[in-house]
C-alpha cells in the first residue's frame, strides 16, 4: 500500500490517466466522470478525483455477489493498474462512498467517490470543489435553512430530501447563477 499524495502532475498527464481509468471503470458504473482540480483545469494536479454511480450488486439465491465496481477495482489491482492508498492517518479508506487508490503505472493518487443519480449534481459540485467554494456553499445552505452533507441529499426544513441530479439544479437551489468548474476557484 501507498501513503497519501505528496507530489503533483501536469494537467495533460493526469487527464490522460483519468480518461483511461474512466474507460476501465465505466462498465461497472451507471455514470462516472472526472471531478476535482482536473475538472477545474488547474495546470498542476495533486490527484485524480472521480465521481461514480456504481451499478448495483447482483443478488442470487446462493450469495450476494461483490458489487460490480468493487469487483472491477479488484481486477485492476490484480492487473497491476491500481493499488490501495493509505489516508493521512495511515489507514486504508475503501468504503461505499470513498475509495483511496493509486494508479500504479504513474503513481498518481486516485480518489474515487460514489453518489446516486438523484444527487449526481450535488456530488459533482462537491467533488469538483475547491474546498473554499464548498465551505461557501454549505454556509449558503445553512442560511437558507437547509441541511447538507457530502454523502447525503440536501434536506429541506422538514428533513425531506431535495434531489440535485444536475449542477444547475443545485445552483438554482442556492439562488446562485451557475458557475462552470474553472470559475469556482
Amino acid at each position: 500500500m501507498t501513503t497519501a499524495k505528496t507530489r503533483t502532475w501536469p494537467l495533460a498527464q493526469a487527464t490522460q490517466v483519468a480518461e483511461e481509468l474512466i474507460t476501465l471503470l465505466r462498465p461497472a458504473c451507471e455514470r462516472i466522470e472526472v471531478a476535482g482540480s482536473i475538472r477545474r483545469q488547474k495546470t498542476q494536479v495533486g490527484d485524480i478525483e472521480l465521481l461514480a454511480v456504481p451499478k448495483e450488486a447482483v443478488t442470487t439465491t446462493v450469495w450476494l455477489e461483490r458489487p460490480p465496481l468493487d469487483a472491477r477495482i479488484l481486477q485492476l489491482m490484480g492487473g497491476g493498474i491500481l493499488k490501495y492508498r493509505l489516508n493521512k492517518n495511515g489507514s486504508r479508506t475503501y468504503g461505499p462512498f470513498n475509495k483511496l487508490l493509486v494508479h500504479t503505472p504513474s503513481g498518481i493518487s486516485i480518489d474515487l467517490f460514489s453518489t446516486t443519480l438523484a444527487n449526481w449534481g450535488q456530488g459533482l459540485v462537491i467533488r469538483t470543489g475547491p474546498k473554499e467554494f464548498n465551505i461557501k456553499m454549505m454556509a449558503r445552505l445553512k442560511a437558507l435553512g437547509l441541511q447538507g452533507h457530502v454523502n447525503q441529499p440536501i434536506q429541506d426544513q422538514n428533513g425531506d430530501p431535495l434531489p440535485c441530479p444536475t449542477e444547475e439544479i443545485l445552483f438554482r437551489l442556492l439562488g446562485w447563477r451557475f458557475r462552470p468548474p474553472e470559475e469556482r476557484g
